[in-house]
């Protein structure tokens, strides 16, 4: 019950803060490509210096790359889907 209540006070200031939020971010639109950019790069160093080198230390290369392989299967498989439903 307390976990609840503390969840539902720190969700309080989300709809406070929507209005002033979406105005300013309105103003960077054309920012968003470079910021997308940067997040993708970071997503790939965390990837090839992080995730990688520890999945090679717990199993064989092949089994890595086989599941490295499949991830990128399962999320080109699930964006080309989002795109088919909202184009």
């Amino acid at each position: 019950a307390r976990t609840l209540l503390w969840s539902v006070c720190t969700s309080l200031p989300q709809p406070l803060i929507a209005v002033p939020v979406y105005l300013f971010v309105e103003q960077f639109v054309a920012w968003e490509p470079v910021g997308l950019g940067f997040a993708a790069g970071a997503m790939l160093w965390v990837a090839l210096v992080e995730l990688i080198p520890d999945a090679l230390k717990d199993m064989p290369p092949p089994l890595a790359a086989c599941c490295l392989s499949a991830s990128f299967a399962g999320m080109t498989a699930i964006s080309l889907a989002i795109d088919a439903v909202t184009a």
